[in-house]
């Protein structure tokens, strides 16, 4: 899935509509009340487990091939109550034990209910794809009582060395009728597995240097 910085272009207002007020609503939303969670943990003496933090909404095209795959109505409406990825926040973390801390902010976030939960650490995909998935939402404080369905957010949790090759993985994937495509998708797993090894390997270090009486 592609994030970039929270902007749209003029395909997406076009096909939004009205509604993309509520996937940029929610995006923020939800950044302010976890950047809040965030604060109070650092003003407790905790490290905050979250690193950096990216934001999308779903690009028109995307989400129109989307909706047709899935045999729905390529609508605005479609996209916003019947799928729940138009808008998405990626939080990277510094290590694999820091997404755990991070889930729990968001689980703690005031008024969050939680559609939806995906663990692909400990379970990857075939392919090798580590990252931890949320589906949100949350009450929009800046639209008071008015009726709209829930607007959904995803929310994508990963290390940096997750990230890292899932941002390769993501461009290398596209790339068609090419030679020994069998070999490359065998690499790309294994480059998966071993930076989950580094992931586990820098955890380590770290318990290590915030324990330094421990016995190795």
């Amino acid at each position: 899935m592609e994030f970039e910085l929270l902007t749209a272009a003029s395909a997406e207002r076009d096909f939004y509509g009205d509604s993309l007020i509520l996937l940029e609503g929610i995006i923020e939303e939800f950044l302010s009340c976890l950047g809040m969670m965030r604060r109070c943990q650092v003003s407790r003496g905790r490290r905050d487990p979250i690193a950096s933090v990216q934001t999308r909404i779903k690009r028109a095209d995307s989400m129109k091939k989307k909706l047709a795959r899935q045999g729905l109505p390529v609508t605005a409406d479609s996209a916003l109550g019947q799928v729940w990825d138009a808008a998405g926040v990626r939080l990277i973390c510094p290590f694999v034990r820091d997404i755990g801390e991070a889930v729990a902010l968001v689980r703690a976030i005031p008024g969050v209910r939680i559609l939806r939960e995906k663990d692909y650490i400990r379970n990857p995909k075939p392919n090798g794809y580590r990252s931890y998935h949320m589906i949100l939402t949350l009450p929009l404080r800046f639209l008071g009582g008015e009726g709209h369905g829930p607007v959904w957010l995803e929310v994508q949790l990963r290390t940096i060395a997750m990230d890292c090759w899932a941002s390769i993985e993501h461009q290398l994937k596209y790339k068609r009728n090419i030679p020994n495509q069998e070999l490359i998708v065998r690499e790309l797993k294994r480059c998966a597995d071993e930076i989950a090894s580094t992931d586990l390997s820098l955890q380590t270090i770290r318990e290590l240097i915030e324990a330094p009486g421990r016995a190795v």
